[in-house]
């Protein structure tokens, strides 16, 4: 439906979008929306790339003006350990995500592929890659 006064811009309703996205077999997702608002039909598509972004620092730099309810300023962590969540590890040959770390940085939480959870000691995985900032 193209609106009179602007030009160029195209209005869309949902429930046309929803019949042309049933009727090519296309799943509910943002991209295939996309793709049906564009007029696509049997056009080749490219692949879909997943990326997540994790933050590098947990608090602001300026610390002048944020207080709690007693006055004090929150406090900064000074010392980071050397596994930190999201960092991809080698453990027994096997891939794994990092989760969290406990005992004062010497234990670490991995997650397998699988899913599965595993407890060990820093000294027994091998760091592959950080995983701070944009991943894909």
């Amino acid at each position: 439906m193209e609106t009179g006064e602007y030009s160029g811009v195209w209005l869309d309703l949902w429930y046309i979008t929803k019949h042309d996205r049933i009727k090519l077999g296309l799943e509910k997702s943002h991209v295939n929306d996309a793709f049906v608002i564009a007029g696509g039909t049997t056009q080749s598509r490219s692949k879909l790339y997943m990326a997540t972004q994790t933050r590098r620092n947990n608090r602001r730099n300026n610390r002048s003006i944020q207080t709690n309810r007693v006055g004090f300023k929150p406090s900064i962590r000074r010392q980071r350990y050397e596994l930190q969540p999201n960092d991809l590890v080698k453990y027994k040959k096997i891939l794994c995500k990092v989760k969290g770390g406990f005992s004062y940085g010497k234990w670490v939480r991995l997650v397998t592929k699988a899913g599965k959870i595993i407890n060990t000691n820093v000294k027994k995985v091998e760091l592959v890659k950080y995983g701070k900032g944009i991943q894909f």
